[in-house]
């Protein structure tokens, strides 16, 4: 599994190289955010691994963090079909991850590049300079990188990219 060295040496091969990491006690939901006063300059996401039951699917929802996941909506353009969250130790077999420490940056352990990638349409609809937060695979930090830099981090993972219309 990739270490958080690692991804930021995948940063820097990628030519991000002026993201911010700030630590913070260990934050597992929204809830622990706000009560720990930790919330980010910029857009803020939760991130779900769900499994679509019966095709065997994974896809790695990014939601704005004030968001409820909608199944009925996101079915409509992702075309799942009966969900599920996945459980910690298929999180941990995709993407090399624990419960609460769920990242986009976790898709690098992703080798087979078949989780399919939700993108919020908060990320697409915002400017290119506009700061997205995400946990660097672990809930005791967060990195903070441009929009544009996070748009080709997951462009550069060559798993599918659903873009919420």
């Amino acid at each position: 599994m990739i270490t958080e060295k690692e991804l930021y040496e995948k940063l820097k091969e990628l030519g991000i190289d002026d993201y911010t990491v700030k630590e913070h006690p260990p934050l597992f939901s929204v809830e622990d955010v706000i009560s720990n006063d930790c919330m980010m300059p910029g857009l803020n996401f939760k991130n779900l691994l769900i499994k679509d039951k019966k095709a065997e699917t994974y896809y790695l929802v990014i939601l704005e963090d004030s968001r409820k996941m909608e199944n009925k909506y996101f079915k409509e353009f992702t075309g799942w079909g009966k969900i599920r969250f996945a459980h910690p130790e298929e999180l941990y077999e995709k993407m090399g991850l624990k419960p609460g420490s769920v990242s986009p940056y976790g898709l690098l352990n992703n080798e087979e590049h078949d989780i399919i990638i939700v993108v919020d349409r908060s990320i697409s609809g915002a400017d290119k300079d506009e700061l997205i937060n995400f946990h660097p695979n672990r809930n005791t930090a967060t990195l903070t990188v441009r929009k544009h830099q996070f748009v080709k981090y997951l462009e550069s993972l060559g798993n599918k990219i659903i873009l919420e219309p």
